[in-house]
């Protein structure tokens, strides 16, 4: 009977710590709503290259219409078994794409989901011929996602060990911008990604009287591929714009670009912010204005007189230049099926981005 007091006695100090965990976060009676877990607050999204277009925010002119197409998951890769949690790769990159434009401040119109503009257009309620056109729309695929194996190692020594563990992902992925008005590719950016991700940890074992305790702990951890994609889009979306610039529209935004968080070392882009600094130092070691900047007017100095000397108030694309001349070179039916001295107002509107 004596024996059987202190067991009564455990078993009710267990039912009682049992009662007080109803009282715990996601734990309640059967009658009564669970108390909710508050995390951390909610907050906006920001990216190491969100600098970079918003400086760009200004330069792109309002006239231009930008949209996003089918930028899709052609990874192949998905798990639903045995716990899986279904596609790996985030299902909404042309959201991401269209916020980054939104950030650029470019004029983007949704292409994303016509359903409501269809859905009116047969009611007869909407008049589609009243939608704006694009000028350019942005597609492309996240098209890799290869498991790097690991690697790893472990040490003990008298019951005191460390270990270590380390593999990577890499995901890869393609974008092409547009131009609506004739179907021309006029930019494209292939982009990849390693995803890292490791795990650490020590551990003890030791006697203690008779009873051998072993103590182990570490941590693990993991870029969050989603984010990481955001952020190889809007580095895309950044990269796209500037393909179809003039150098020195954005070479001064190129340097918010943080090669700690990415880099295009191999594009149009970076060849022209190349050269644009080239033709500076040689000006500079002249002397000379830089590059797209006019020398200045000696004081009493007059200019001559006559047309010739008047500043050309046609746009670039009803001039010798053809749109896109040194960004993304001449082509024809830019003119929308015109002559080559005639242009579009689509056409005048979209060769602004070079000058």
């Amino acid at each position: 009977m004596r024996s059987l007091a202190p067991r009564l006695v455990s078993l009710f100090a267990a039912l009682a710590g049992l009662s007080a965990c109803a009282g715990a976060p996601g734990v309640a009676g059967s009658t009564s709503n669970a108390k909710l877990v508050q995390g951390p607050p909610i907050s906006d999204i920001v990216t190491p290259f969100d600098k970079a277009l918003t400086c760009l925010n200004g330069r792109i002119v309002r006239k231009l219409v930008f949209s996003v197409g089918a930028v899709l998951d052609q990874t192949g890769k998905e798990s639903f078994t045995d716990g899986g949690v279904g596609k790996f790769v985030t299902q909404g990159a042309g959201d991401m794409i269209q916020s980054a434009l939104f950030k650029a401040g470019a004029t983007v119109v949704n292409r994303r989901d016509p359903r409501v503009m269809t859905t009116e257009a047969e009611w007869r309620i909407r008049d589609t011929t009243r939608q704006i056109p694009s000028n350019f729309y942005i597609t492309g695929s996240i098209n890799s996602l290869d498991f790097i194996p690991g690697s790893g190692a472990e040490v003990e020594v008298a019951g005191v060990g460390a270990k270590y563990r380390q593999n990577r992902i890499l995901v890869g992925l393609d974008l092409a911008m547009t131009d609506a008005n004739s179907g021309l590719i006029v930019a494209n950016v292939p982009l990849q990604k390693q995803i890292f991700a490791s795990e650490a940890g020590i551990g003890v074992g030791r006697f203690i009287g008779d009873q051998l305790t072993n103590i182990d702990f570490g941590g693990r951890e993991r870029e969050a591929i989603h984010f990481a994609l955001r952020q190889m889009l809007n580095l895309a979306t950044f990269e796209l714009l500037t393909q179809v610039m003039a150098a020195n529209n954005f070479a001064d935004c190129r340097t918010f670009v943080d090669r700690g968080h990415g880099y295009v070392d191999h594009t149009r882009t970076a060849e022209a912010v190349a050269a644009l600094a080239k033709a500076k130092a040689a000006a500079k070691a002249v002397g000379a204005p830089p590059p797209g900047v006019a020398a200045p007017i000696p004081p009493g100095s007059r200019t001559p007189a006559g047309p010739a000397s008047m500043p050309s108030a046609a746009p670039a694309a009803a001039r010798a230049e053809k749109p896109y001349s040194g960004a993304s070179g001449s082509f024809p039916g830019s003119g929308g099926g015109k002559a080559e001295t005639e242009t579009t107002e689509q056409a005048k509107a979209q060769a602004i981005l070079t000058q």
